[in-house]
């Protein structure tokens, strides 16, 4: 392989990601009018290993579904993804490292309409809202909740 041809993929690649993440077909698509399949072939592994095509998004089911058929994925092959996916993962867990890494960013919430537009922004990342409430019980103080259910 030439290894000039490769840096020039590996740019390309990097600049498309920098961008917005794809899945490999997307990326492999993408490049495949600047080099040979296995030219991208071998660029997609080293962004593999690099760890640039996997990327944790923090998305709930509802949004990865939602991608998924975006993306071309038939309903029936996206249905089948998600079940595997939830056998094998827990969404609560997940939900809960997201809301910590987010907090850990942001802040916590420190009033009643912070607490609102952490909500609003869990639902827009495809979280139910028993799965959130379960996450915030653990991270916002009881009162803070308490308030925000009864609506004060």
């Amino acid at each position: 392989m030439d290894g000039d041809n490769f840096k020039t993929l590996l740019k390309t690649a990097g600049a498309l990601l920098a961008r917005r993440a794809f899945s490999r077909g997307e990326l492999r698509n993408r490049l495949a009018k600047a080099g040979r399949d296995h030219e991208i072939e071998a660029v997609l592994d080293r962004l593999e290993q690099l760890n640039l095509l996997t990327r944790d998004e923090g998305w709930g089911p509802a949004k990865v579904r939602d991608s998924l058929l975006r993306r071309g994925v038939s309903p029936e092959t996206a249905a089948a993804a998600m079940q595997r996916v939830g056998d094998e993962t827990d969404a609560r867990a997940a939900l809960t490292q997201y809301l910590r890494k987010h907090c850990a960013k942001t802040g916590a919430p420190s009033g009643p309409v912070a607490v609102r537009r952490l909500v609003l922004h869990l639902r827009r990342r495809g979280f139910d809202d028993d799965a959130i409430r379960g996450a915030l019980k653990q991270t916002v103080p009881a009162a803070l909740l308490e308030r925000l259910e009864t609506g004060e």
